[in-house]
């Protein structure tokens, strides 16, 4: 039978290390067939003359092995995550609670950083806040949007584009994940105001909603081609994306995000909506849980071409209980959402330097 040293030349899922890079990389998954061996003569020799059984064997053992490097690898480079900037850091401590701080303090604090404050100022006026060319100063942006708005937008975006994206290919894969987040984040937040939650879990859904992928952005830095080709066979299967990230990486994004987060101390009940909004949901329903799991089958319909219905939404059945809406409701929403999404496209761009 052949070793662990020609088992991992045999399936997608081997990681390259380049000489020139850090980068990890995985070779996209291939159908059973010679394309497995020809980084190895002898390893191509016996698996040409292996039964079929063999082959099998031989499979399942390097996909495993490669999950595990898959698995080693992400562990190191969470490890190997820098701190939040001093500035996010002072930022939240600043606006814990709405009452902290002055305008003035938060506009000094922002403004430190100057390529979060520029950034800031462009996000703000965006098509996606409909304030275009209102706002002129940080100071303006904490008066118009709030302490805790302000907060979270510097957090969420800061941390989303912490991440490169290499290549043209990646670049567009980025692209549509920073566009899930904000559909995420704009349909939580339509959510949250109409059902009435308290304004604070409504922020917090906010946050919830633009960070639910950052594990995606994050494993798509760290393994480039190969969770593009996780991506692809997402949406050429019609699996769930974090059914296909289970199945070839042995994790998802959901678990890695909460890692993300975890390592940068952010607070436990953002944590819980990012590591658990995928589901599966037991007990009493956790209303900000609820619905950004909901708000992420929402964005992904507003980013698909599928028809409406309650099924390809697939939301948790005890979350629909919760929610209590109908299909009318599912349909604005979605409206709703897509205009938001619309207007993500130019936000998006901002990020981008």
């Amino acid at each position: 039978m052949i070793g662990h040293r020609h088992a991992k030349y045999l399936i997608g899922g081997i990681l390259e290390r380049s000489r020139r890079s850090s980068r990890l990389s995985l070779l996209p998954f291939q159908p059973m067939g010679v394309a497995y061996v020809a980084s190895t003569p002898d390893g191509a020799k016996w698996f040409m003359g292996a039964s079929l059984q063999e082959r099998g064997k031989t499979i399942g053992m390097a996909f495993q092995l490669n999950q595990q490097m898959v698995r080693d690898a992400m562990a190191r480079a969470t490890n190997e995550l820098p701190p939040l900037p001093n500035v996010l850091i002072k930022v939240l401590e600043l606006t814990e609670t709405t009452n902290s701080g002055t305008v003035g303090e938060i506009e000094q604090l922002i403004k430190t950083d100057q390529a979060i404050s520029s950034r800031l100022l462009r996000i703000v006026n965006s098509a996606y806040f409909g304030l275009s060319g209102q706002v002129a100063s940080v100071n303006q942006a904490v008066v118009i949007l709030g302490f805790q708005q302000v907060r979270n937008l510097v957090l969420s975006v800061s941390m989303m584009t912490s991440f490169s994206a290499n290549g043209a290919r990646a670049k567009d894969a980025q692209l549509k994940l920073w566009q899930s987040a904000f559909a995420t984040a704009s349909a939580a937040q339509l959510i949250a105001r109409k059902k009435k939650i308290d304004v604070k879990d409504q922020e917090l859904v906010f946050v919830g909603g633009l960070l639910q992928n950052i594990g995606s952005l994050f494993m798509l830095s760290i393994l480039s081609r190969s969770y593009i080709s996780v991506l692809d066979e997402a949406i050429a299967s019609g699996n769930r994306l974090f059914e296909v990230e289970n199945c070839r990486l042995g994790t998802n994004h959901a678990e890695v995000g909460a890692e993300l987060l975890k390592k940068w101390a952010l607070p436990e009940n953002l944590i819980i909506l990012i590591n658990r909004h995928e589901g599966p949901f037991e007990g009493e329903v956790i209303p900000t849980l609820a619905i950004v799991h909901a708000a992420e089958r929402l964005g992904e319909a507003c980013l698909t071409d599928a028809p409406f219905s309650m099924d390809n939404l697939a939301i948790d059945q005890a979350t629909q209980d919760w929610l209590g809406f109908d299909a009318a409701d599912y349909e604005w929403l979605i409206a709703e959402t897509k205009v938001k999404v619309a207007a993500a496209m130019d936000l998006a761009g901002t990020m981008e330097s």
